[in-house]
């Protein structure tokens, strides 16, 4: 393992780039990593031994990003040996990954394994992945084991399995999320002020929802309460990495459509760490179009993130979720040094 006290990686940056956004946002995610490195066991694996899937399925991309390659790929044969079950699916879960997010994990693992070539892990994790999509209307169902026209479809699983698909070149399913977020945007009743984000082919969009179970079903954009304002940047991000894939123009439009609760959003949800997958799609929308709105978006989603990173590196310290957050914290933190700090952006979209 390497000495997590000296890990460091130097930014590379353009004459044209801000030597200040670029540097404090590389320092902050290195930050993070080496907490993690902390966090990895002599067998490979990482966290708590109990927590199992829960703490590891953002780490190996964490430490991708930030050149702990090494331990990304030991963290990988762990995951290998004892993590991916027969039928591709990963583990061991506890409680929290067993309810309707239980996708959101397996897609995580999936990309993480696909950016460093593990193609068997990414591979046969995307094959259990499949077995989840809707054919009929191009989304992913939020359930480990039903399959019904009322069984609900969530934005932010449909928008982690579509990433997924993306990456191991499953183009078309990819393209059938994409129409599936079309849908959804279109049934929206009171957009941007309110996101709606859950659907089922019996249903439809559902704006009705028992209130203690609010915060899955509707995004409000000026709220001062914890929201999950995630929603619109995964879905935005994810049309963004379509467009790329694809060339075709409506996705990035759409993405563009999806940011608009973003832009509009009040400043307690713009401080939080849920704000993160906002910044990531903002900053890859930047790249694309280089309009000045995106840029402006990730710098202060960016430096939110930095005001809340504790000295030792970790987010949300204390509580059982801080290894999942530090890792998607530095995830997103080096998505917008890329954008940020690299001096460039094309302007021929914009």
């Amino acid at each position: 393992m390497m000495d997590v006290s000296t890990f460091k990686r130097e930014p590379t940056l353009s004459t044209t780039a801000s030597p200040s956004a670029a540097d404090r946002f590389c320092r902050s995610r290195d930050l993070g990593c080496a907490y993690l490195l902390r966090q990895l066991r002599p067998d490979g694996g990482f966290g708590p031994a109990e927590r199992g899937l829960a703490d590891y399925y953002k780490v190996p991309l964490a430490l991708l990003v930030c050149g702990a390659t090494a331990e990304a790929a030991r963290l990988l044969d762990w995951i290998r040996r004892h993590g991916i079950k027969p039928d591709g699916d990963f583990g061991p879960r506890i409680p929290e990954t067993l309810g309707y997010p239980y996708l959101y994990y397996n897609s995580w693992v999936v990309i993480g394994a696909h950016r460093q070539g593990h193609f068997d892990l990414s591979r046969r994790g995307a094959a259990f992945i499949h077995t989840f999509h809707d054919h009929e209307s191009g989304g992913f169902y939020s359930s480990a084991s039903e399959r019904e026209a009322t069984t609900l479809q969530d934005l932010w699983v449909v928008s982690g399995a579509g990433q997924a698909m993306l990456y191991v070149g499953h183009v078309e399913v990819a393209r059938s999320v994409g129409g599936w977020m079309e849908r959804l945007l279109e049934l929206q009743p009171n957009f941007p002020e309110d996101l709606y984000a859950v659907y089922s082919r019996a249903g439809r969009l559902h704006t009705t929802f028992d209130p203690a179970e609010e915060i899955r079903f509707v995004v409000h954009a000026r709220a001062e309460r914890d929201q999950y304002f995630f929603h619109p940047g995964i879905a935005a991000g994810f049309l963004a990495q379509l467009y790329k894939a694809t060339s075709e123009r409506s996705w990035l439009d759409l993405a563009r459509g999806y940011m608009r609760q973003a832009q509009i959003a009040s400043d307690f949800l713009l401080a939080s760490l849920r704000a993160g997958k906002v910044g990531w799609a903002a900053s890859v929308l930047f790249t694309l179009t280089g309009d000045p709105v995106y840029r402006d978006l990730a710098l202060r989603i960016g430096d939110n993130l930095l005001a809340t990173q504790t000295p030792d590196g970790c987010w949300s310290p204390g509580s059982p979720f801080c290894n999942d957050a530090t890792a998607e914290m530095v995830v997103w933190l080096d998505e917008i040094h890329q954008a940020v700090g690299s001096g460039w952006a094309s302007s021929s979209l914009a």
